[in-house]
């Protein structure tokens, strides 16, 4: 399962919940584009994908264009994930591949916040806190 969500200012908030399908990875893709076409300018992007596993070739093949179709918007984009996984590694590998040095990988949510709040307003800043939070409820 896939949400992708624009609830204050420039700030994108993405969760995954694995197993997903192709058909899951495409209806993200373009909810993102959705959400992109409504903001101007540059986005700063949070994804909780802590409950996600390994994508499948082909996954991991969509997501890296989604990764480089969308790097001309990104300010910031920052993913939190679980302990050092293979998810980790793949998604590390992904990250390398988009060649976008603003794009990140965390396991703990406060480098997470600390990479992020630079490129963030107050009000982004506080929903940033409740969603990461919101992993919690």
């Amino acid at each position: 399962m896939f949400s992708v969500e624009a609830r204050v200012g420039r700030l994108i908030e993405i969760r995954l919940v694995t197993p997903i399908s192709m058909k899951d990875v495409e209806g993200a893709r373009a909810a993102l584009v959705r959400v992109l076409q409504r903001l101007s300018g540059k986005v700063v992007l949070v994804s909780d994908i802590t409950r996600a596993t390994l994508f499948t070739p082909e996954e991991a093949d969509l997501m890296l264009e989604i990764f480089k179709a969308d790097n001309p918007r990104v300010e910031r984009s920052a993913f939190l994930l679980d302990d050092g996984t293979d998810f980790h590694r793949q998604l590390q590998r992904l990250i390398a591949q988009a060649k976008n040095s603003m794009r990140r990988a965390f396991q703990d949510p406060d480098e997470l916040k600390a990479f992020l709040v630079t490129a963030l307003t107050d009000e982004e800043h506080g929903r940033l806190t409740r969603f990461l939070a919101e992993r919690f409820a």
